[in-house]
Parts: structure tokens; sequence; C-alpha cells
């Protein structure tokens, strides 16, 4: 199970002007974990992506959309990016499966939910 106790966050707010999305790290002594909360667009999807690429070359990252309540494709487009540069890198990067409906249908339908590497259900 992850050590909540132990992270420190890292708050990284959302730019002016772009309301209704943030991201935020946590770092622990094994992995970073990144959150984005709010709506995932095309006005924000390099925050998201800067985030995530900044902290896999030091180890392993896992990314939670629990908080996420909507994505487009651009999103898509993010997600799919950072898994195969992860991969081409030999980076780690794992996403925690509790996501949200809306988030979840857009994953399914468009095939990405399958290919996922989602976390083991013990946090590990």
């Amino acid at each position: 199970m992850l050590d909540t106790a132990r992270e420190t966050p890292q708050h990284m707010p959302s730019q002016p002007g772009r309301p209704g999305f943030e991201v935020q790290v946590r770092k622990t002594e094994a992995r970073n974990v990144v959150f984005a909360v709010g709506e995932l667009d095309v006005a924000v999807t390099s925050e998201l992506d800067d985030a995530v690429r900044r902290h896999l070359p030091d180890g392993p990252v896992v990314l939670d959309l629990a908080q996420l309540t909507f994505m487009d494709s651009s999103g898509l487009r993010v997600l799919d990016g950072l898994l195969r540069d992860a991969d081409r890198h030999g980076w780690e990067l794992t996403l925690r499966s509790e996501l949200q409906r809306p988030v979840r249908q857009l994953l399914t339908i468009t095939g990405m939910f399958d290919v996922m590497p989602f976390e083991e259900e013990d946090g590990a």
C-alpha cells in the first residue's frame, strides 16, 4: 500500500486563465505520484505532459487520474506519447486504476484502457 505519510506534496497550480485543471506531484522514497485534477483538454495538456516528463528520468512515476472529471482526445495523445516514450527510454510509468466514469469510457471506447499499464491493486 502507498505510504501517504511519507509523501511530500509539490503543489503546481494551473496557469492564469486556465481554471479547472491542476497538477500535483507527491514524492516518496520509491516513486513520484502525479495527480491530475479537473478537466484535461488541449489548453492544459502541456502542464500534465511537463509534470510527468520532469519526473520520469528520476524513477518510477504513477499517474493518478482519479480526480480527472473530463478528458478529450488531446489528453489521449498525451497519455499515448508518455507511454511510448517511457517504453522507448526504459522509464517506469503506471496509472492508478481508479478513474471517473467519463475518463474510463473514453479510454475504453478508444481501446486504450486495455493497453494501459495499471498499477497493481496493492499499490506496489
